[in-house]
């Protein structure tokens, strides 16, 4: 017969169980913070990283360059169409004989 832990009481053998360790609430919610906040250093670190080389690499100012390009030529295509529509209602407004 195997040894279990354990103590008598009232004249009877009574088994010590090893408690269940559940972990507490506060180890997961710091082991949940711990892991967000190591996610969000490195999401910094990247992004530092990323400017650096849009900054100091040839390949990162060509890449600027084309950006403001691509924005530029949008925001003409966008002027030139409110200026169309403008037109447009103006001319539909408009009343016959007046200019």
């Amino acid at each position: 017969m195997a040894e279990t832990k354990g103590h008598f009481e009232k004249g009877v053998w009574v088994e010590e169980k090893e408690p269940v360790v559940v972990p507490a609430a506060e180890a997961v919610m710091d082991k949940r913070l711990a892991d967000a906040t190591t996610s969000v250093k490195t999401s910094v670190d990247d992004a530092i990283k990323v400017v650096h080389d849009l900054v100091t690499t040839e390949e990162g100012k060509q890449y600027i360059e084309k950006t403001m390009k691509d924005v530029q030529s949008q925001l003409e295509k966008s002027f030139d169409e409110i200026l169309r529509k403008a037109k447009e209602d103006l001319a539909k407004n408009a009343k016959p004989g007046k200019k």
